[in-house]
């Protein structure tokens, strides 16, 4: 299923806070989107719809295995491009986290392939001793 930026960013970050803790709750999601608790509550009924997420009335929030498995996609998608801007490009690493926030959405799958390779590509040159 393919999903908005909005509730892509609000699956990234229920994956991130649920990994760290468990469960998760609308006020921890609010807070940390910079967002109100009615806002989250529409993002979830949006996320409960498309069959990623699990609430119960005024419950915690979880993922569903649907969920998790878009989660971890969009949090790789949103490191692996930080970490290209950041260790290769030499981005600062704030305008690295915001363009990468912005550019997991756009990329394609084919584009994010490419550069996965790429960077182990470099990485592994890096590890060779005499690799020039």
């Amino acid at each position: 299923m393919v999903l908005r930026e909005a509730s892509e960013n609000y699956l990234e970050v229920i994956y991130r806070l649920e990994e760290r803790s468990g469960p998760v709750r609308s006020i921890d999601v609010a807070n940390t989107l910079g967002v109100s608790r009615p806002s989250v509550n529409k993002a979830v009924s949006v996320l409960k719809k498309a069959g990623m997420v699990e609430q119960q009335p005024y419950g915690r929030i979880s993922l569903t295995p649907q969920g998790r498995e878009q989660a971890k996609a969009v949090d790789l998608r949103h490191r692996t491009l930080k970490r290209f801007l950041s260790r290769i490009l030499g981005v600062e690493e704030s305008t690295a986290e915001v363009d990468a926030c912005r550019m997991e959405h756009v990329v394609s799958p084919e584009t994010m392939r490419r550069l996965t390779a790429y960077i182990q590509k470099i990485k592994e040159e890096q590890e060779i001793p005499g690799a020039e």
